[in-house]
Formats: structure tokens, sequence, C-alpha cells
């Protein structure tokens, strides 16, 4: 098993607050920025700006005349820092992040009690004596990772996307990949997944990957299924955030079964071999892999509780987690298609033939009973008036259940109709965008990601919001002190912009043999690497009518371009062109 990853093996750096957000009496607030003192009074509030979504430990540097109190109240935005009372109830399961800390005479350095995620601090001095702030710092950290892959093109909005992606994954890599770093910081599976596919492509990792994978394996069911979350292996971050309660003792969350997240788990063991190359891990994990698959070949769409059993997304009408049955039927198909994958990989073709089996079972009992994708038919449900999603019609084609001239054929009815539920919550938005590049409809997609992401960025966002309901704009619908503002599963661009616009894919484990499909779509050029176990792959698409690739050594690249044969290159430079794509 992987050693664990202690707080004292992460990165740590210190940042300043940029600027002072907004002061309720204190005397030259904006002091405490450039050396000198600002006078807080009892009763008195000091919002700190850093700018931008930090993870770490906050300092302080202050003198009091007298003992007193401070309260730290941290907000991933301005809204929630500035929530004087905790607005969930005493039985919830979250509390709203806020540290108490009590201050002796005399001058000294304060922390805080566990490590926050935050871009606003607010500190309020409940005396009786006052404060002077000297200054403050917020000690960012994150795992020890190198910046690798990179990507630039001729939309601002799209490169913005891009790097607050970027940002987002480094902060969720800790100990282990986390979830929502501010509210949970949790080891979910559905997190992992995208937050894996991303990381590999920003910073190679492996080490961190492999445990988090390792993590999950350890919290198996008897019947064969997984925990959605890590908490019996540690993958949580007690005590270092004290509001969620003692997670090292078992509890009902640590025996939380997700029938989608199990799925996940399939695909990303296989995921990871695919582009790490390391196939001993999934020697090892396999008995918990055919563990679950057995689980899932036993799941029944029939009686699975949506929310319960499964999630597919965020619910606009009652602001909670929903399932779309369909949508889990071909989830549940792509794992065995991804299972038969790993066992022929390994070498057990007795397995590859059940998981192919059960595959094809899947898909033709998901169409029966919801209808068929191809006519853009899937319902989410059994009853004949249940709501249609472009979750299912994704799912479909992720799945195999149909092919990319028929995902292009069905968008513009499925588009056309406000009815069909499209995605709030970044991990579906991530495989739609998926399933739509990957079906051709490159326009279409880079639209929609402007879109999703637009909404982000013209609120100020340093990080990928957790979910985005584009009916509310500006805002995400969680209520402020529940919201997740750096959330991993919503940081697609950085793995979905260099596969399908530099065109850079996998074929075999650890980029022994790759794919090169560039398109531009809408875009003039695009630029950007992608790390491999071998060397970077490096792509400049210059415009319509050029283009080069650079390969390294241990690699042999299939390049796809439109109304031409498959050309085959080894490593070195080669230059192409790209009209007509």
């Amino acid at each position: 098993m992987a050693q664990a990853i202690t707080p004292a093996a992460l990165v740590y750096a210190p940042l300043a607050p940029r600027a002072i957000a907004c002061a309720h009496d204190v005397i030259r607030p904006e002091t405490c920025l450039h050396g000198g003192a600002a006078l807080i009074k009892p009763g008195a509030s000091l919002v700190l700006d850093f700018g931008e979504e930090l993870v770490g430990v906050i300092e302080l540097t202050v003198e009091a005349d007298a003992a007193t109190t401070v309260e730290l109240i941290e907000g991933e935005d301005l809204e929630e820092a500035l929530l004087i009372n905790d607005p969930f109830p005493p039985d919830h399961w979250y509390h709203q992040p806020r540290d108490v800390l009590r201050v002796n005479p005399g001058g000294q350095t304060l922390r805080n009690q566990g490590r926050r995620a935050f871009r606003y601090v607010n500190l309020l001095v409940h005396g009786p004596g006052t404060l002077r702030l000297h200054g403050a710092r917020a000690i960012l950290e994150h795992a020890p990772v190198t910046d690798r892959g990179a990507f630039l093109c001729s939309d601002p909005l799209l490169n913005d996307a891009w790097a607050i992606s970027q940002r987002t994954i480094r902060l969720c890599m800790q100990g282990f990949y986390e979830d929502g770093v501010k509210r949970d910081g949790m080891l979910w599976i559905g997190d992992y997944r995208v937050e894996f596919l991303c990381a590999h492509h920003l910073f190679a990792d492996t080490a961190l990957a492999r445990r988090s994978l390792e993590m999950f394996a350890r919290c198996r069911h008897a019947n064969g299924s997984l925990s959605a979350v890590a908490l019996d292996a540690g993958g949580h971050l007690y005590p270092r955030i004290s509001y969620l309660g003692d997670l090292s003792a078992h509890g009902g969350l640590h025996e939380w079964v997700l029938d989608n997240y199990c799925a996940d788990f399939v695909s990303s063991v296989w995921e990871y071999v695919l582009h790490t190359g390391d196939a001993a891990l999934a020697r090892t994990l396999a008995p918990v892999t055919r563990g679950v698959l057995d689980y899932l070949a036993r799941v029944d769409l029939g009686t699975a509780v949506p929310g319960r059993a499964f999630i597919t997304d965020n619910q606009p009408e009652t602001k909670d987690w929903w399932g779309s049955r369909a949508t889990l039927g071909f989830q549940l198909a792509a794992a065995f298609r991804d299972a038969a994958r790993l066992a022929d990989l390994l070498g057990d073709p007795t397995l590859a033939t059940h998981c192919r089996q059960w595959q094809a079972g899947r898909l033709r009992e998901t169409v029966e009973r919801f209808g068929n994708p191809a006519s853009a038919a899937a319902r989410d449900d059994r009853p004949d008036d249940a709501t249609r999603s472009w979750h299912a019609h994704a799912a479909a084609f992720l799945a195999g259940a149909i092919d990319a001239a028929q995902l292009r054929a069905i968008y513009p009815r499925l588009r056309a109709d406000p009815a069909v539920r499209r995605p709030m919550a970044g991990f579906m938005e991530f495989y739609l965008l998926q399933s739509w590049l990957g079906a051709g409809l490159v326009h279409e997609a880079l639209d929609e990601m402007r879109s999703y992401y637009g909404q982000m960025l013209s609120s100020g966002a340093t990080t990928t919001w957790e979910l985005v309901d584009r009916r509310e704009p500006g805002i995400d619908h969680i209520q402020p002190a529940g919201r997740s503002h750096c959330h991993g599963w919503s940081a697609g661009p950085a793995f979905l912009l260099p596969v399908h616009i530099l065109g850079i894919a996998p074929t075999s484990p650890g980029y022994r043999t790759v794919d090169l499909r560039p398109t531009l779509g809408d875009l003039a050029w695009a630029h950007g690497v992608a790390p491999t176990p071998h060397g970077d792959i490096r792509v400049v698409l210059t415009g319509s009518s050029s283009g080069s690739v650079e390969l390294p050594e241990g690699i042999t690249a299939t390049l796809h371009l439109p109304e031409r044969e498959p050309v085959t290159l080894a490593a070195g430079r080669h230059s192409f062109s790209i009209s007509g794509s």
C-alpha cells in the first residue's frame, strides 16, 4: 500500500492579503497591509481579501492592550465571510467554518484552529480588549506537484477556464484527492475520477492517484460494493477540520454506497492504468475490482433509489440530489466495458467475456426500460411522462449505446427542448462535454464550456465551483455557507481541452501508442503540452492550414486528419496540414 502523505509532506507557501474588502469601526484598516497597524475595537470587524481561493492556515500578527477574543469567519466569497451566525441547525452534518481565538495581552502571532479553504477572512473582535493588527498571511498548502501540462488558445475565456481548473486541482491535491476542500475535505470516488484525469494532464500525477485508489479498495463491503467516500481508510481531514466531527469513528456516512460511484471505481482503475502504465496496481486491486463487478451485475435498475443509491446531478426544482435510472444503466455498461479492457490487459479472457456480456445486457436492458437514445427518447425513469436529460444521452454515447453520428443527429432535437434537463453539477457537465467533443460537436461543446465556466468567471471565480445554476446568473443556489467553490470534479477543461482540441489521447497503457485528432472548432489557434510517462507531447495548431507535433522517444502516434488516411508518426517533430478540420 502507498505511504500516507502527512501534513509535513505537503508544500507550504506564505501569501499576504491583497486588499481590505470592508471594515466596520476600524481605525486605519489599510495600514495592516503595508507594515502599519489597524486598530480594531471591541465590536468592530475587518475583512481581509486574499484575492483568490487559498487552502491553508491563517496567521495574524497582533498586539492586544488587554485580554480579548477574536473570531475568524472564513469565506470562499464575501457573502459567506459576512455571515455572522452559522446558518445550519445544531444537528446538521456540516457547520460554517469559523475559529474563536483567546488572545492574551501583548504582542503575539495567532493561528486559526485548523486548515481552511477561503478567499476572505472576517476578523471580529469581541473584546473586552482592543486589537492592533500588524499583519496577516495565509500559509498555502497542497501536495508536492510540478507543472507539466499546458494549454493556450485564441479564446481568453477558455484560457481562464483552463487556468482556474488548474488552480482547483492543485488545491484539491492534499494527502489524497479531496472534493470540496472547504466543506468536505474527503476522498469521494466520483470526484476522484474527474480529478485524476485532470491532474495527470496537469502534473503527471501517479503517486497520489495510486494511494487514493488503494484507500477506496480498503472500504469494501461483504457484498463487493465500495463506500462512496473512503472515510474508513482515513479519507478525511479530521481533526484538522473539527466542525465535521470525529470522522475517525465509523458511522453512517462511512457505509454509504453509491452504485454509480462503484462503476466509477472500475473505470478509474482502467483510466489510471491507461494514463500511467502502472498495471501492477490493477493486478493488486483485481480481487476488489472483481467484487465490485459482481455487485454491479446484481444492481436492479427498477428498485435502485435515486438520490440514495445513486446520484446523477443536483436537481434545480428541489435543490437536492437526484438520479436518472437511464443514466445509471449506461454508466454500469461503460464500467463493464472498461473492466473487459482491464481483464484483457491482465490476461483473464474468461472475465473479459463475462464483462462484455454484462455490458451488452445492460445496454439492452436500459434501452428497453427507458427508451431508445438513438431517437432522443431515453427517459430518466419508467413512466412515459418521465423527464428526459442530456445526462442519459451523453451517458449512452460514452457507453457505446449510440455512436457519434447518432449523437450529432439527435443533438438539435434535445437542444431545442427546454424540458430536457441539462447539467448543473460539474461532474455531469464533464461527461456532457466529453460526449459532445467525442462525437465531433466541437463548436457546440466550446460554446457550452463558455456558458458554464463563463458564469463562474463573471462572478469572480478563481477556482471551479461544485455546480452552476444558470437560471440564477452570478451565483450557485446552495446555501452560502454550504457552497463549495473549489471543487475538483468541475475542473474538466484541464483534461478536455488538451484531449479534444490538441487531440492527444492514449490508446494503450502508459501512452505507448497515442491517437492524435487535432481540431480547432471555432478557435483560430491553440497549443499545449500533455505529459506522459515517456516525456511531454507538444502540439501547436497555428490555424486552419498548419500544425505540428513533437513526440518523445517511446511513443508511436497515429495522426487522424479529416478526409485523409491515418498516418503513423515516430518520435520527433512532425508538421502537418489541418485544412478542413
